[in-house]
This record gives structure tokens, sequence and C-alpha cells, in this order.
């Protein structure tokens, strides 16, 4: 987690979707501060567009679509689940104040999701491959599954 005030050049950038100057700040911030391939510059903007898209898909209820390709750094953001994930990771890097409004923003959107995806009923898929459970946004229905 970033704690450091954001420098001048991180407020001079465009905000990130309906957030507030101080949180795109410090969202900028820490993806320039991260270490992470997932939360490169501009990741957080992309991740945001990609999680609306979704929601904005024609039909009352959605399937995710795994990607053809998880393993390709662009194609996994085929898979609406690990623009989520990012999405998390990203919070977690927060300060406070900015964790706390990306996620205000963030609890409308999975209110969506929630309600226009399906639960996947079999608990098996639940896990990864070692017992780990995913996370709430892993456990909906795919197309084709």
């Amino acid at each position: 987690m970033h704690e450091r005030r954001p420098p001048a050049w991180a407020r001079e950038l465009p905000r990130v979707d309906r957030l507030s100057a101080d949180t795109s700040a410090a969202i900028r911030w820490v993806e320039h501060c991260s270490r992470s391939f997932d939360v490169e510059s501009g990741r957080t903007s992309q991740c945001l567009s990609l999680y609306r898209s979704f929601l904005r898909r024609p039909g009352r209820k959605l399937m995710l679509i795994a990607s053809e390709c998880p393993a390709c750094p662009g194609c996994q953001y085929d898979d609406v689940a690990v623009v989520r994930d990012t999405l998390e990771e990203i919070v977690g890097m927060l300060p406070l104040p900015a964790r706390t409004e990306l996620r205000r923003l963030l609890t409308g959107l999975d209110a969506e999701f929630r309600s226009r995806t399906l639960h996947d009923p079999d608990p098996s898929r639940w896990v990864d491959w070692s017992g780990n459970p995913y996370r709430w946004w892993h456990r909906r229905l795919y197309e084709g599954v």
C-alpha cells in the first residue's frame, strides 16, 4: 500500500473513470510504483471500462466468457473475473481515502454484476487446484460450462 502523497505529475493526468482528482492521482501513483505486471499505467481505467462494457451487454442475464488464452497478458482480460481480480488488487494497494472511494464505485458495479449473472451451483468449481476458494466473482456461470 502506498501512503506517500502522489507527486504533482500524477495530479495532472486525466481522472480515472468517475473518481475524484485525489483518488485518480493515488491510482496513477500506485500504477507507476507497482512492480506487478497487472498494475501498469492506465490499467485501472482499462479495467473499469472493461467491467462497465461487460455490464452494458444486452440481455437480462449475462454469462462470463473465459479467455481463450488466459496466460497471454492481454487476452486474460477477456475474462471479466480477471478484470475484477485486477481491480481488487489495485484497491488493496491504495491509501485508505482512495481505497474507500474506489471500493464505493466497485460496490455499485458489483451489485449489478451479481444481479445480472448466475451463481455457479457446482462447488467443485469454487476452488482452485490447491483447494483455495475463488472470490465470489469467479463463482458465476461461464458460457459453455
